[in-house]
């Protein structure tokens, strides 16, 4: 609806001029949210390539020698990138799993267990161990 059929509609200014404003302070918001995290990703690859120099210095004085050219600041920064994505899963595994215990902690429930005694076990007795431990 624009501004005419909004008044036409009985919309008070007053309630225009509010509507605006609630939109304009979400808008600065979401452009101000966005900037923060364009800047925070920069300055993580900034750090990113400063520790993929700093490895690769650490290597060569460990080494006593010059590294193979396979093994440069680029190769150490994808190598960091992709243990950067597998931090992000297991986080996000870690918190997935700190919420169901807390909701089994709520509902009085224990967490489920096996007992593992020292004689070996097999197969068929750990599930039989875990579905008694569901009942």
């Amino acid at each position: 609806m624009d501004l005419y059929e909004a008044l036409k509609a009985g919309t008070s200014a007053e309630e225009l001029l509010k509507a605006f404003h609630k939109d304009l302070d979400e808008a600065n918001a979401r452009i101000a949210a966005e900037e923060e995290a364009a800047a925070d990703k920069e300055y993580l690859a900034d750090c990113r390539e400063c520790l993929a120099e700093a490895i690769i210095e650490y290597a060569k004085a460990f080494l006593g020698e010059d590294l193979d050219e396979s093994f440069s600041v680029k190769s150490v920064v994808e190598t960091l990138e992709g243990f950067e994505k597998e931090m992000e899963q297991t986080i996000a595994f870690s918190k997935k799993l700190d919420k169901i215990l807390k909701e089994a902690k709520s509902e009085n429930k224990k967490p489920v267990g096996i007992k593992v005694t020292t004689r070996s076990i097999d197969d068929d007795d750990i599930i039989a161990q875990f579905l008694k431990s569901l009942k």
